[in-house]
């Protein structure tokens, strides 16, 4: 389905809506049935397609959050069958009245009243009606929903989560199951309390006189923080013995709790961006608990708590017993023996190269022929290293000759750390000599932070070695004898704590403070080398990517609190923004909607989608929202803190789901043979128009012909129905019309020719028969709509007429002027010569004609009558003859009268006609 965008915002200024709405007034995450199943699964549908016509639905009902969704489906052949649903309320009035094709054989229909309703459903194939069926549904009031989509977890103070209201009626007669995020059963009742975050899932129904399941509602809400952050830890599981850092995949501080094995107390390791945890801190195996708990500004009274477990895992255990020690400082026949408390993979004795595999518990090893040293004893077992450390002395100490049995105890110096401006100095230990000058070798093995440091002593008095502080063990081997081995202990000198974050990614700008919990001084050194000064509290603002250096100082001088220097490295944001965009719709009104991020994959970033309250009702990269209204999308990278950005806010409107859809058509006409078909709807979410044609034996032809148009011509007669679709493609709409030929095929009865008389703006009557609609046109001027007209004027008239089946036909006649008349008469003629004779010729308007010509004495030497004339040719052709002579030349009157007496009209012409031979 394609998405289609709404609205995008680059960072920082953007602004945008998102909107989801659910058409049947019922939370996306709430469903709600009768007796049997609350929505179909997919199986159900598929088996619904491929089932025989069948009205099927739920006969019970009840109302939820103002009404109630039921589902109903007819069966059949979708692919080819229209389904047309009736659904009449307990008062007679239809609350849902559509027709469609495929996407229509299952229904939701929204019940917003109790009472009986009967749900009618008549399933057509091509032109056949097949199935006709009704089902009585009741619907009665349900539980008023109280779940929300969304509950902050605040800390570990466990939230409230009802399903339903605490005063809906009956209230005690419904079964709760609850399950939490891993499925487990955690409530039975309408009200449970939740400590732990994630989704938890809500069933209630009521149990019918049978056990059958009436008014199944079924929902489901998230519980968490209102921040987003994940807890990262430098292993989930290691080795007695070893260390374990933890800090957020956010810049942004908070108070650190540790719960210890078989222990539910937690114990603050403080305020901070990250902690450390030395052996000492985690010393026993087992599993621990680490908790981080921060502010969001936002909601500054619920505090958001993650936690995540980490296993410190147990070593082997060995137990060495001295049984021999060596005869003097250089003698080889020692001996201790290793007892195994706990099976091992192997064990290595690092000065001798004695190596053993696959020891059981209790086993005693054995080790000989050793000279007096430190001997390191390192076993593993499970993936774990144990190191023990053994001094094997000498019985005897060294001295310089057995005459002169002086013993040398070499003296030790020690140094202790100090403060340097940055940090902290390490101290030293200096040994001296008392013999002079030696050769030999040391070991200095650290007890608490596992140092390793040898070195040789050539032709030395002295020996200066530096050392941070903390417990060693001394070794020194000169001149092939080894002296005692001495505890040596350098004093730590304390130093300020501060903590910063890991890694800033700094958009736009971002605003540090370094977490303490001390009265220090910071001092920033900024990429570009230059710094700043603050006291603790106070903020740096970063901008510039790189290197920074911080410096943290005791503001007392007095407290011997060295200084300590953190260096970290910010870098800028990528460029990202953010939008909303519908991610899937169905022909039913539910919308998913998509955070659309640009610069960041969606795991990378805190998403929240807030309704028009403030409240979140959306955590993920999709939002299933519950309603129409005012929403808003704030999207912000993790690695960012808190980048200056404008939520995205948008408003959600109901879809086109229902158009009315009406249909008009003509009778097909002999001229011009076709009929119009005219298509008219209520609605402007029509987008998509298909029509399809059905002949009288049933037989289907779709007409992609005519796609997307609301007028079609048609030329076959036959059944046509007309679909519309939105926008997404669904279905909205279809109706159905039957188009015949016409019977009505009379032509308008009209004369080519009528006379008029323009003088007395007389003419004719015209009838021209028996028709709806009259058009008399005079030279393409409309001059009358009447079913008779006279006309007036002389020249040429149009007329259309429309019949009852809006079958047009057209007549055309034309009129001239009987009450004026145009002529032609010689005033010449040659006797004797017939191209040269008398001759008259007339236009139109004349029904009479009377010739009369007369001599200079008045006497009438011709006449001629003539009432059949010959318009516009010669005619009362005479040769100038009398009684079978020529006339005399000369000069001769011409007379000549026309009449029409219809009109009662009469004109009389007067000439002169010279005669010649």
């Amino acid at each position: 389905m394609k998405r289609t965008p709404l609205a995008k915002t680059q960072f920082p200024k953007g602004k945008i809506g998102l909107f989801l709405v659910w058409a049947c007034l019922v939370l996306p995450l709430i469903s709600i049935s009768g007796s049997t199943a609350s929505l179909p699964t997919r199986n159900d549908l598929i088996l619904s397609l491929e089932a025989d016509p069948e009205l099927v639905g739920p006969e019970n009902l009840c109302i939820v959050f103002g009404g109630v969704v039921g589902t109903f489906s007819g069966g059949g052949d979708p692919s080819t069958d229209v389904y047309t649903w009736l659904i009449t309320g307990p008062n007679g009035a239809e609350i849902f009245n559509r027709s469609g094709g495929s996407q229509f054989e299952t229904i939701k229909v929204s019940f917003n009243e109790i009472g009986v309703y009967s749900v009618n459903l008549s399933i057509r194939r091509n032109s056949d009606i097949i199935l006709t069926e009704s089902m009585s549904v009741r619907v009665q009031q349900g539980p008023e929903l109280a779940i929300l989509p969304d509950y902050l977890l605040c800390g570990n103070s466990p939230t409230e989560i009802s399903a339903i209201k605490a005063d809906t009626p009956n209230i005690d007669q419904y079964i709760f199951t609850w399950t939490d995020p891993s499925g487990n059963v955690v409530g039975n009742t309408n009200t449970i309390s939740v400590t732990e975050e994630g989704y938890y899932k809500v069933e209630l129904y009521l149990s019918g006189s049978s056990g059958q399941q009436e008014c199944l509602i079924s929902g489901s809400t998230y519980v968490g923080p209102s921040l987003d952050f994940n807890l990262q830890l430098s292993s989930e599981s290691f080795c007695q013995g070893q260390s374990l850092s933890a800090g957020i995949d956010r810049p942004i501080s908070g108070e650190w709790f540790l719960i210890s094995p078989n222990s539910t107390e937690k114990t603050s390791l403080g305020i901070a961006y990250g902690v450390n945890l030395e052996t000492e801190a985690i010393p026993e195996p087992g599993i621990y608990t680490l908790i981080f708990s921060a502010t969001d500004p936002n909601f500054p009274d619920c505090k958001s708590e993650r936690k995540a477990t980490f296993e410190v895992l147990e070593g082997p255990e060995l137990k060495v017993t001295l049984v021999e020690q060596p005869d003097n400082c250089s003698a080889n026949n020692g001996n201790f023996e290793i007892l195994t408390l706990s099976s091992m993979d192997s064990l290595i004795i690092v000065e001798t190269g004695f190596k053993a595999s696959a020891i059981s518990e209790n086993q005693n090893l054995s080790i000989s022929n050793l000279e007096p040293q430190l001997y390191t004893i390192v076993a593993y077992a499970n993936g774990c290293e144990s190191v023990s450390i053994f001094n094997l002395e000498s019985k005897n100490p060294p001295v310089t000759s057995p005459s002169t049995p002086e013993i040398f105890i070499p003296e030790i110096q020690i140094q202790e750390e100090t403060c340097s401006p940055s940090g902290v100095e390490p101290g030293s230990v200096q040994v001296v000599f008392s013999q002079g000058e030696v050769t030999g070798e040391y070991r200095i093995i650290g007890q608490s932070k596992g140092a390793l440091i040898v070195g040789n002593i050539q032709d030395q008095d002295t020996l200066t070695i530096p050392l941070q502080g903390g417990t060693y063990l001394l070794e020194l081997k000169i001149e092939g004898c080894t002296y005692p081995v001495q505890e040596i202990i350098i004093p730590e000198k304390p130093q300020i704590e501060f903590t910063k974050p890991n890694q800033i990614i700094i958009c736009e700008s971002f605003e540090f403070v370094p977490e303490t919990s001390q009265d220090l001084i910071f001092t920033l050194k900024f990429p570009d080398q230059s710094t700043q000064t603050l006291a603790s509290g106070g903020s740096f603002l970063l901008t510039q990517p790189g290197e920074y250096e911080l410096l943290g100082e005791s503001t007392d001088p007095s407290s011997g609190l060295c200084p300590k220097t953190e260096k970290f490295t910010a870098s800028i944001s990528q460029p990202f923004s953010f939008g909303v965009s519908v991610f899937e719709e169905d022909c039913f009104g539910n919308q998913v909607f998509k955070a659309d991020i640009e610069g960041f994959q969606p795991e990378e970033t805190f998403i929240r989608w807030m309704n028009a309250d403030g409240e979140i009702v959306g955590r993920g990269e999709l939002l299933f929202a519950a309603s129409v209204g005012d929403f808003s999308l704030i999207v912000q990278p993790l690695l960012s803190g808190s980048c200056p950005i404008q939520p995205v806010n948008f408003t959600v409107e109901a879809p086109v789901l229902q158009a009315e859809v009406l249909l008009e058509a003509n009778k097909i006409c002999p001229e011009p043979g076709t009929a119009l078909i005219e298509l008219t709807s209520d609605s402007v979410g029509v987008k998509t128009i298909n029509w399809i044609f059905f002949d009288d034996s049933g037989n289907r032809r779709d007409l992609p012909e005519f796609d997307n148009l609301a007028e079609i011509t048609i030329d076959a007669p036959g059944n046509y129905e007309a679909v519309v679709f939105n926008r997404i493609g669904c279905e909205i709409g279809r109706n159905f019309i039957k188009v015949e030929n016409s019977t009505l095929l009379t032509l308008p009865v009209v004369e080519e020719v009528y006379g008029v008389c323009s003088r007395g703006q007389k003419g004719p009557i015209i009838e021209p028969g028996d028709f709806a609609e009259y058009y008399w046109y005079f030279e393409e001027e409309l001059v009358s709509t009447d079913p008779q007209f006279s006309p007036k004027e002389a020249g040429d008239y149009n007329l259309k007429v429309v019949t009852t089946d809006s079958c047009e036909f057209f007549a055309s006649f034309r009129t001239f002027d009987a009450c004026s008349f145009e002529y032609a008469i010689p005033n010449a003629m040659v006797l004797g010569d017939p191209s040269r004779n008398f001759e008259v010729r007339i236009s139109e308007g004349i029904t009479e004609v009377e010739l009369f010509i007369i001599n200079r004495q008045g006497g009438l030497v011709h006449y001629q009558k003539s009432e059949e004339i010959p318009f516009g040719d010669a005619f009362l052709e005479w040769d100038g003859t009398t009684d079978g002579r020529y006339i005399p030349t000369g000069t001769y009157v011409v007379v000549l009268v026309g009449r029409n007496p219809l009109y009662q009209f009469e004109e009389k012409i007067t000439g002169s006609l010279l005669v010649l031979e």
